[in-house]
């Protein structure tokens, strides 16, 4: 067999494999993460969290919303004011109740995760990140 044959076949074999290959695997952003339609994926109890203030910036100046009361497990998040973007950040589906509503609140909660990662974005960020929760039980943590 003539050499510029067999490089042409394996050429045309190997881009075969690679688009076969990457069309295999759902794109996971592409699938909407939300409250409703995602089911329980973990039940967590009595998990050590801080409350996150995240402020809003809605129109004129922006669009990403209200401002946001969320809740991280991170620990170095529990003396500082920002927050760890990551799978330490929940979201819960409900607001939280007034009392809970304090940048840097530590708290003592019990929770069933969904099942989907990507709650908030932020805009600097340019991505998804934390779960959305469903809380059974939050109170204030006794120092």
């Amino acid at each position: 067999m003539d050499l510029k044959k067999i490089t042409r076949f394996t050429f045309i074999l190997v881009i075969i494999g690679f688009l076969t290959v990457q069309c295999k695997e759902p794109d996971k952003q592409a699938v909407p993460c939300d409250c409703q339609s995602k089911t329980v994926k973990k039940e967590m109890k009595n998990i050590e969290a801080v409350v996150v203030y995240i402020q809003g910036n809605r129109p004129p100046g922006g669009s990403q919303g209200p401002d946001l009361y969320i809740l991280s497990n991170e620990p170095k998040d529990f003396e500082r004011s920002g927050h760890a973007a990551g799978p330490n950040i929940l979201v819960p589906c409900d607001s939280l109740s007034t009392e809970f509503k304090k940048q840097g609140l530590k708290v003592v909660i019990s929770y069933n995760r969904k099942d989907c990662y990507g709650a908030i974005t932020n805009p600097s960020f340019r991505g998804h990140y934390g779960y959305f929760i469903d809380l059974t039980t939050i109170r204030v943590k006794n120092l």
